[in-house]
């Protein structure tokens, strides 16, 4: 099982950085990377990889909340009915000079109708944080994660940053 698992999470991991890479290009035609057919889909948090307004650790500007108000109904579009947030308190802070009319990102989710299940979790990428601890922090995420899968409504989207180092181990699991 570990195995599957483990191949799965790469093929997500490789879909996803050909899709950020893709953005980043300016075609924003897919935003997602669809785990199970209507049911689970993987992305990058908002503008993540946008070309004026995306990358890494880096505050989105102003001017960029009609886009983040447009990806949202885009997501919409989609058939997403819940988000599962990995997004970090400082990965939120990314979105706090936009006007989107409410406190944060996770009340902004909310706030376009979706149910939202939030479990921050510090991208491993940019931390010291150990891998035996990455792994045990993992595991536990793919726990709550799975609990919350089948609560929310389908289809669920699992988003973090830039979706390859959070997202994709859990949607390598087929929830």
């Amino acid at each position: 099982m570990d195995d599957f698992i483990e191949a799965k999470t790469k093929d997500i991991q490789m879909a996803l950085s050909q899709l950020g890479k893709r953005m980043e290009g300016g075609d924003d035609s897919e935003l997602v990377h669809w785990v199970i057919v209507e049911k689970l889909a993987c992305s990058p948090r908002p503008l993540r990889h946008h070309p004026l307004y995306g990358g890494s650790r880096r505050n989105i500007a102003p001017e960029a909340a009609p886009l983040v108000r447009e990806w949202a109904l885009l997501i919409q579009c989609l058939g997403i009915k819940s988000i599962i947030s990995l997004m970090h308190a400082r990965e939120l802070t990314y979105y706090e000079k936009l006007d989107l009319g409410a406190h944060s990102m996770i009340e902004f989710y909310k706030s376009q109708g979706f149910e939202v299940a939030h479990l921050p979790w510090e991208d491993p990428h940019h931390s010291s944080t150990s891998s035996d601890q990455v792994r045990t922090k993992l595991l536990a995420i793919r726990a709550d994660a799975l609990e919350k899968y089948d609560r929310l409504r389908k289809p669920v989207l699992i988003q973090c940053s830039a979706g390859i180092d959070r997202t994709a181990p859990l949607g390598g699991i087929h929830i």
